[in-house]
């Protein structure tokens, strides 16, 4: 800012992108993919609200498969929030801390509850009778494998949690493989109970006498599932190619597709969902209706009181009403 012949005065900002998560080398400060992420997550934000509130308050498809939906959401959204509120407040060091592993928790919920997606697709092929999943089976898996992950890992390497640029993990002692390692393992076991969903799903549609309508429903949640696995998962795999400084455009590419994870679930969820628009529809019609039938009982009412008022006239003018 300012020096003289004994003092140098400076300034220092720290610009963070999600290229930050899975780079394997220190990203240089860059306002252009800084100003994706912001507006990416925003927009992300927004939709992931939507969201939530569709999958707790639609009656019509409420079931396993849309509390997993609603839990994934809500890790998306917090891993979100804190990602845009925290990832550059490097002080104090605990705070820092503390945001390093909020966001290593819920990146890892994230990918938990999309393995939990995939199990419960596989049960609704293969284990035709008690497909569903306890929500206490649900929860203990989706939120008790990241935080174990994150309590083993702030124990063995309580100083892997924050650096100097950013509250992310620590590229020096490998810390980042107790979050990239868990992912791609999570991506490689959902495609085998997609292609074993798949297979099964081919050799129903082949039976005497399927059930079309339960199959066909069923084929369209597999391809959502294998949507949101790449939109989810394979993106995180994609960030590992950016191992070489001077990776840009991989940089600009990575940045943009994650930070809008939150809208293109929210598209593909709710309103590519045919049963979800028609929610949205009944709920707008319901907000419309109360002004229409207000709108309508006083047109109705106008000719009884008008009729009402001639009345009193002609009792006042002595004149008769036919």
């Amino acid at each position: 800012l300012r020096s003289n012949a004994t003092h140098t005065v400076c300034t220092c900002r720290h610009l963070s992108s999600f290229a930050v998560l899975m780079a394997l080398y220190p990203v240089e400060p860059d306002y252009g993919l800084e100003m994706l992420t912001k507006i990416g997550l925003s927009l992300s934000l927004v939709c992931l609200v939507l969201s939530i509130l569709t999958f707790k308050f639609c009656r019509s498809i409420q079931g396993t498969r849309t509390t997993i939906h609603l839990h994934l959401c809500i890790c998306l959204f917090m891993a979100d929030l804190v990602f845009l509120v925290g990832i550059s407040q490097t002080e104090p060091e605990g705070g820092c801390r503390l945001v390093a592993g909020l966001l290593h928790f819920f990146f890892l919920g994230v990918m938990t509850w999309m393995l939990l997606e995939g199990v419960q697709l596989y049960r609704m092929v293969v284990l035709v009778f008690n497909a569903t999943i306890r929500p206490l089976y649900l929860y203990l898996f989706g939120y008790g494998i990241p935080l174990a992950i994150v309590v083993l890992s702030a124990i063995i390497r309580p100083k892997g949690y924050g650096t100097k640029q950013h509250c992310w993990l620590s590229l020096k002692d490998g810390l980042i493989w107790s979050f990239f390692g868990p992912v791609c393992f999570i991506i490689i076991l959902n495609i085998f109970f997609f292609i074993i969903t798949v297979w099964r799903l081919a050799q129903k549609f082949t039976t005497l006498n399927p059930d079309l309508s339960k199959l066909h429903k069923i084929r369209a949640f597999t391809v959502t599932a294998v949507a949101q696995m790449c939109i989810l998962g394979l993106m995180w795999v994609f960030g590992a190619f950016l191992f070489d400084e001077g990776m840009t455009v991989v940089e600009y590419f990575f940045t943009i597709l994650n930070s809008l994870q939150g809208v293109l679930v929210f598209v593909m969820h709710c309103l590519l969902s045919k049963q979800v628009r028609d929610e949205y529809v009944q709920f707008l019609s319901c907000i419309c209706t109360p002004q229409k039938k207000r709108y309508s009982d006083f047109s109705s009412t106008n000719p009884s009181s008008s009729q009402s008022q001639g009345s009193r006239s002609g009792q006042h003018t002595g004149e008769s009403q036919i």
